[in-house]
């Protein structure tokens, strides 16, 4: 339970007392704040990969405030370009960096709700996955000896496009579950490893369409544990069409507009089965065999007669594609 319930109860409490005479009016609590949230990772809760660095966190704040709930996110950062832009995300650290700062940060800000997203540069950096899962577990007993109260969520971690990376990145969110289980009722696993493929922006980051999937998340784990009543949000796992960003080097990104379309996956004896992907129109380039018909020529000064045949040539076609 935290802070700002505990003042609800207390409030509550206090209400009781007086009207069976055991209160007296000075004994009330206190109007509770508004829910103290410290955003708690990496790079992907500074929010890189999406414009201005507003990440998942200007998302969940819309989502909140639509929600009719106070919040306050904490932390010494500052990124963002639209609402509460502070934070305790620190870019390219690892989960043993982040636990060397931790301590002082939940001290200072005291928070009701921890959102924590890290293990994804113990990753790139090649560290075991057993080794990673026990650093996280290690993080989270520091985040409960400073703040017993608050309410923390800890994500399996987003998805990678570094294809050497994946089998790591898959075996170290498999270890999540279990360190979660052995936490106690305070502790809750959000599944963000569904942030992937298309929602990532360059090799580790999601772009804005997967920021929100985890704003989504976030919102959704909270909601579940904290305030059932809470109202429900936009769902962009049912969106069918969506602008994605890409980046294509340091200094250029390509943003398209993706379709969720049915395609035919395989045909075998006469069985056709389809599946939902996400796919572009993007021109290609292909090539196609045209048959020149015989035709008289000038060849070394001389007409000469050139039989028929089949040449290969390219055009610009515009096409749906997956990638």
């Amino acid at each position: 339970m935290t802070r700002s319930r505990l003042g609800t109860f207390a409030a509550s409490l206090a209400g009781l007392l007086f009207c069976t005479g055991l209160a007296t009016p000075a004994a009330a609590a206190p109007a509770p704040g508004p829910l103290r949230i410290m955003p708690l990772g990496d790079s992907i809760t500074v929010g890189v990969g999406s414009p201005g660095k507003n990440g998942w966190r200007a998302d969940l704040q819309r989502r909140l405030r639509d929600a009719g709930v106070a919040a306050d996110f904490v932390g010494t950062g500052s990124d963002g370009t639209a609402g509460d832009l502070d934070h305790e995300g620190h870019g390219g650290w690892t989960i043993e960096q982040i636990a060397g700062v931790v301590d002082q940060s939940l001290e200072q800000f005291r928070p009701d709700v921890v959102l924590l997203h890290a293990g994804t540069n113990n990753i790139t950096r090649s560290d075991d996955p057993v080794a990673a899962a026990g650093k996280l577990s290690a993080l989270i007993d520091r985040v409960q000896a400073r703040v017993p109260d608050a309410e923390i969520y800890v994500a399996k971690i987003i998805g990678t496009t570094v294809a050497s990376e994946v089998p790591a990145n898959r075996a170290y969110n498999a270890l999540i579950p279990a360190v979660v289980r052995g936490k106690g009722p305070r502790v809750h696993l959000v599944d963000q490893s569904t942030v992937s493929g298309l929602d990532i922006y360059d090799l580790h980051h999601p772009n804005e369409f997967g920021y929100r999937k985890m704003a989504y998340n976030w919102y959704s784990a909270m909601r579940g544990t904290l305030h059932p009543e809470w109202a429900g949000t936009g769902n962009p796992y049912k969106a069918r069409q969506a602008l994605l960003c890409h980046a294509q080097s340091r200094t250029a990104r390509e943003c398209r507009t993706w379709h969720l379309r049915r395609v035919i996956v395989s045909q075998k004896d006469g069985q056709t089965v389809t599946a939902e992907r996400w796919q572009t129109l993007r021109p290609v380039t292909e090539r196609i065999r045209v048959r020149v018909s015989g035709h008289w020529a000038r060849q070394h000064g001389r007409k000469a007669w050139v039989p028929a045949r089949y040449v290969t040539k390219t055009r610009q076609v515009t096409r749906w594609v997956s990638r």
